[in-house]
């Protein structure tokens, strides 16, 4: 056996020990690869996956970067420098990256192939969760700790519209099967239904028992939503009735959350433990908890692999950290 497996194998039996010690259930994953940024103490915000370049994409905040990792090779690409970095949107059917730099006032534009800036693109303050809209090839731009959404035309490399929203926006996702944008409303317990079409608010749902909702997720199959709240809550919405059906509990404070539609897992991301909540069925249960770091409040999924990926700082290094679907 190599050395670097037999690290991971003794990681996996210490980490059952301790959960079995602790009284919690044995989750469905393993440790997996572990990258290193050495040198690098600045801590992360949203990820993403570019399944189609088999790329890891961080928002590396505080190191004001965009870092780009090889998923195939597990190693770092390259790390761009924009500013504070907060989310990346891919473009499937284009070559570009958009990067939102929050304190810049604006969406950064890269060249997927060569991972150069292209383009800048301002608005008139802070942004935070950013998604690119396939349909109308449109950017959406939550106004960090405002009430609006921008719509941003990329080949014009402007903003053409702003939507009124009831409330502090945060995570956002779009659903292709009913032509509409999900948004958290952390400030209202609430999720704001956007129509894409005519770039109105045009429902408003409530997330209780989960409060202040940040993670946000989407299970287009079962038709519905994953709502993470602050309060450790992780709710469940049918996105034809607007209705809560169901919640869960999850770690507190979770900022990102990710869903496998293959696995039928929803990943939970707060500072040391990740909550795994199985969706398999008509019930939703919490299966157990992952130990991972304090900073480690980011997760996404390689749509591929089904290796589930996270990004952290100890304070000396930065890391991309991955665990494997058992």
């Amino acid at each position: 056996m190599k050395p670097a497996n037999q690290f991971l194998t003794a990681c996996a039996a210490l980490y059952s020990v301790s959960a079995l010690a602790a009284g919690e259930q044995a989750v469905p994953l393993s440790p997996g690869a572990s990258i290193e940024i050495p040198g690098s103490k600045g801590k992360f915000d949203f990820l993403r996956v570019d399944a189609q370049r088999h790329r890891l994409l961080a928002a590396h905040e505080n190191d004001g970067t965009a870092d780009y990792f090889d998923l195939q090779k597990s190693t770092l690409i390259t790390r761009v420098k924009v500013g504070g970095a907060v989310d990346t949107a891919v473009d499937a059917d284009s070559k570009y990256y958009y990067v939102s730099v929050q304190e810049d006032k604006r969406v950064a534009v890269l060249d997927a192939q060569t991972l150069k800036e292209v383009k800048s693109i301002k608005v008139d303050g802070p942004t935070d969760a950013l998604i690119f809209e396939p349909k109308n090839h449109m950017i959406y731009v939550t106004h960090d700790e405002g009430a609006n959404v921008w719509v941003i035309d990329p080949t014009a490399g402007k903003v053409v519209a702003s939507i009124a929203v009831p409330g502090v926006p945060e995570f956002m996702v779009y659903d292709e099967s009913t032509d509409r944008i999900y948004l958290n409303i952390k400030s209202a317990d609430k999720v704001a239904v956007i129509d894409p079409a005519t770039n109105k608010t045009v429902a408003e749902w409530g997330t209780a028992p989960a409060s202040q909702p940040h993670g946000l997720a989407l299970d287009t199959a079962n038709h519905r939503l994953f709502s993470a709240g602050g309060n450790g809550k992780l709710s469940v919405i049918d996105t034809t009735s607007g209705k809560v059906t169901g919640s869960v509990d999850i770690v507190a404070k979770v900022d990102q959350i990710a869903f496998d539609p293959v696995k039928h897992f929803v990943y939970c991301a707060g500072a040391d433990k990740m909550s795994v909540v199985s969706t398999a069925g008509a019930s939703v249960v919490t299966v157990g908890e992952l130990s991972t770091a304090a900073t480690a409040k980011n997760v996404a999924v390689d749509p591929q692999t089904h290796a589930v990926w996270t990004t952290y700082t100890d304070g000396k290094s930065s890391f991309a950290r991955s665990w494997l679907p058992k």
